[in-house]
């Protein structure tokens, strides 16, 4: 801690005497977000269920699709993560969905259960600032990505397939098993993006998910693709 700072009978005259300087305003606070990205996207989820019941088994479908727009707006970054807000409108509701979460340097997802579609949980991870290695960006190049947590495994491999100027090319193999659910998840797809701009450019995933249980099985078969339609970084969209 600094020692109190003793002040002269002089220095506080010469204080009193001299003008007062004139008070410097405030930075003013950001009009926006420092960064604006929207996507189209579109998605459809085919829902099968069955199992065996009193009456012998018996099984269901149902298929839930539809199509709209993710804005993302990138309101801060605290370190190399990314304070994020994100507005969904789907055409089948219309009204505007707003959530705000964050992502973290290697691409982790933070947003609360149930909020944002898995569609856009796909594409934000892109938006990590660290996703992509500054050694494999080049045609072949592969690298893995294995994650233990909370009874929850993850394991992703990436590969470049494509390199075309600023805009590289993945695919992207991903399993995900989940012991406390007995659910296991497989993604795999394609996906292109600049890490120059640090954002992705499209998207086309295939995801399955599937649950066992006492009473059978439930299995979603998922597949999402984006489009980036819009950058306030990028201008026009390329």
């Amino acid at each position: 801690m600094l020692a109190p700072i003793l002040i002269s009978a002089v220095t506080i005259f010469a204080f009193a005497a001299a003008p007062a300087p004139s008070a410097t305003p405030a930075p003013a606070a950001p009009a926006g977000p420092l960064r604006e990205v929207t996507y189209k996207v579109s998605f459809s989820d085919r829902t099968y269920s069955g199992g065996e019941h009193y009456s012998g088994y018996s099984s269901q479908s149902n298929v839930v699709a539809d199509s709209g727009t993710v804005t993302v707006d990138i309101t801060g970054v605290i370190g190399d993560a990314l304070a994020v807000d994100v507005t969904e409108i789907m055409n089948k509701t219309g009204t505007p969905a707003k959530y705000s979460g964050s992502v973290l340097p290697d691409g982790s997802v933070n947003f609360p259960p149930d909020s944002i579609k898995p569609v856009t949980r796909a594409l934000l991870q892109y938006f990590g600032t660290q996703f992509v290695p500054a050694d494999k960006i080049a045609p072949d190049a592969t690298w893995d990505v294995n994650e233990e947590r909370g009874g929850v495994s993850v394991k992703t491999n990436y590969k470049v397939t494509k390199v075309d100027g600023a805009v590289v090319t993945l695919a992207e193999k991903q399993t995900i098993k989940i012991a406390t659910q007995n659910a296991t998840v497989t993604t795999d797809g394609t996906v292109t993006l600049k890490p120059s701009l640090l954002v992705p450019m499209s998207g086309d995933l295939h995801q399955v998910i599937s649950r066992l249980s006492v009473s059978g099985e439930t299995r979603d078969d998922v597949s999402m693709r984006f489009d980036r339609s819009s950058d306030s970084r990028d201008v026009p969209a390329k």
